[in-house]
């Protein structure tokens, strides 16, 4: 299982609603990458790590996973889409 762990600050008066104070990659219950300086790259990590491991996509997050890798990554562009993932995609 491959997870994202952000660590929020608790500051209330902040003006950005989502102000990570740290982003880690967690696989298998274990931090193997932190202090990652954006998200965008953390998010590219996983999905790399994911893929060289052959790890499954989290169950809760398989369909979110799929969308990304086909529809936003264009992956798997030879296979057609699940009527689920083509009708997010229109």
């Amino acid at each position: 299982c491959a997870k994202m762990t952000l660590m929020v600050n608790g500051d209330s008066s902040s003006t950005v609603q989502f102000d990570p104070t740290g982003i880690a990659v967690v696989l298998e219950g274990d931090i193997v990458l932190r202090d990652i300086c954006r998200l965008a790259d953390a998010f590219l990590l996983m999905f790399g790590l994911i893929y060289a491991l052959h790890l499954d996509y989290p169950k809760e997050l398989t369909h979110t996973f799929n969308f990304i890798q086909k529809v936003l990554l264009g992956l798997e562009d030879s296979k057609p889409l699940a009527p689920r993932l083509l009708s997010l995609k229109n």
